[in-house]
């Protein structure tokens, strides 16, 4: 029972932390996720507040992409594009 509030407590920082991020996305931006169509910055927002499948996939890319960030691949990748 502890893991599980433990887990909801995780899983609502989370939430949290990727709102923050896509808040300083631009509002006239759409992004493309999949098969699931175009969002704007406010609709990805919402169906990640309701826990929405397309919700769950917005947090999952971007913790990948934070993930990655953290692991510095992308500053090798941008370092071995600019060693010419």
């Amino acid at each position: 029972m502890e893991d599980k509030k433990e887990e909801n407590k995780i899983d609502e920082e989370l939430k949290k932390i990727v709102i923050a991020r896509l808040e300083v996305f631009p509002s006239d931006k759409k992004i493309s996720i999949g098969s699931a169509g175009e969002f704007t910055k406010q609709e990805m927002i919402e169906n990640i507040e309701k826990g929405t499948d397309v919700g769950e996939k917005i947090i999952e890319v971007e913790l990948n992409y934070l993930q990655n960030l953290k692991e510095g691949i992308f500053y090798e990748q941008d370092f071995a594009d600019n060693e010419t």
